[in-house]
Protein backbone atom coordinates (compact mmCIF):
# COMPACT_ATOMS: atom_id res chain seq x y z
CA UNK A 1 0.00 0.00 0.00
CA UNK A 2 1.45 3.44 -1.24
CA UNK A 3 1.43 6.07 1.80
CA UNK A 4 -1.09 8.97 1.03
CA UNK A 5 0.49 12.34 2.66
CA UNK A 6 -3.15 13.81 2.38
CA UNK A 7 -4.57 10.59 4.17
CA UNK A 8 -2.44 11.26 7.48
CA UNK A 9 -3.07 14.96 7.37
CA UNK A 10 -6.55 13.98 7.30
CA UNK A 11 -6.62 11.40 10.36
CA UNK A 12 -4.30 13.51 12.50
CA UNK A 13 -6.81 16.55 11.93
CA UNK A 14 -9.80 14.47 13.18
CA UNK A 15 -7.58 13.08 16.16
CA UNK A 16 -6.92 17.01 16.89
CA UNK A 17 -10.45 18.13 16.46
CA UNK A 18 -11.68 15.63 18.80
CA UNK A 19 -9.43 16.03 21.43
CA UNK A 20 -10.15 19.93 20.99
CA UNK A 21 -13.93 18.94 21.94
CA UNK A 22 -12.61 16.55 24.78
CA UNK A 23 -10.64 19.56 26.05
CA UNK A 24 -13.10 22.73 25.54
CA UNK A 25 -16.55 20.95 26.11
CA UNK A 26 -18.02 21.67 29.92
CA UNK A 27 -19.75 19.55 31.85
CA UNK A 28 -23.15 19.85 30.64
CA UNK A 29 -21.97 18.13 27.21
CA UNK A 30 -19.46 15.65 28.41
CA UNK A 31 -18.80 15.26 32.26
CA UNK A 32 -14.57 16.12 32.97
CA UNK A 33 -13.43 12.80 33.97
CA UNK A 34 -14.78 10.99 30.73
CA UNK A 35 -13.07 14.07 28.62
CA UNK A 36 -10.00 13.66 30.38
CA UNK A 37 -9.92 9.85 30.03
CA UNK A 38 -10.82 10.18 26.37
CA UNK A 39 -7.75 12.37 25.92
CA UNK A 40 -5.41 10.11 27.89
CA UNK A 41 -6.73 7.28 25.74
CA UNK A 42 -5.95 9.61 22.86
CA UNK A 43 -2.68 9.82 24.13
CA UNK A 44 -1.81 6.60 24.99
CA UNK A 45 -2.52 5.19 21.35
CA UNK A 46 -0.50 8.19 20.02
CA UNK A 47 2.65 7.41 21.76
CA UNK A 48 2.11 3.71 20.68
CA UNK A 49 4.09 5.24 17.24
CA UNK A 50 7.46 5.42 16.56
CA UNK A 51 9.97 7.82 17.21
CA UNK A 52 10.36 8.76 13.32
CA UNK A 53 6.36 8.82 13.32
CA UNK A 54 5.96 10.71 16.71
CA UNK A 55 8.43 13.52 15.00
CA UNK A 56 6.40 13.45 11.48
CA UNK A 57 3.03 14.04 13.58
CA UNK A 58 4.75 16.79 15.45
CA UNK A 59 6.07 17.97 12.18
CA UNK A 60 2.79 17.86 10.64
CA UNK A 61 0.91 19.80 13.41
CA UNK A 62 3.28 22.99 13.41
CA UNK A 63 2.43 23.09 9.53
CA UNK A 64 -1.13 22.80 11.10
CA UNK A 65 -0.75 25.51 13.30
CA UNK A 66 1.30 27.85 11.41
CA UNK A 67 -2.00 27.92 8.60
CA UNK A 68 -4.39 28.36 11.75
CA UNK A 69 -6.35 31.51 11.97
CA UNK A 70 -8.17 30.97 15.37
CA UNK A 71 -5.39 31.92 17.89
CA UNK A 72 -7.10 29.49 20.60
CA UNK A 73 -6.90 26.88 18.09
CA UNK A 74 -3.78 27.78 16.48
CA UNK A 75 -2.07 27.41 20.38
CA UNK A 76 -4.05 24.10 20.63
CA UNK A 77 -2.15 22.60 17.93
CA UNK A 78 1.80 24.27 18.93
CA UNK A 79 1.09 22.32 22.29
CA UNK A 80 -0.54 18.96 21.09
CA UNK A 81 2.50 17.10 20.27
CA UNK A 82 3.92 18.20 23.92
CA UNK A 83 0.62 17.43 25.76
CA UNK A 84 0.38 14.20 24.14
CA UNK A 85 3.94 13.34 25.23
CA UNK A 86 5.17 13.37 21.73
CA UNK A 87 7.86 15.93 22.15
CA UNK A 88 9.45 17.78 24.53
CA UNK A 89 8.60 21.86 24.88
CA UNK A 90 8.91 24.05 22.05
CA UNK A 91 10.49 27.49 22.68
CA UNK A 92 9.02 30.38 21.95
Amino acid sequence: MSESPQLVTQLLKAVVAYTWFFETCDETVLDDDTALKQQEYAGYLLNQLSDADKHRVADELATLAASEPDPAYQQFLKTFAFAMGLAEPQDG
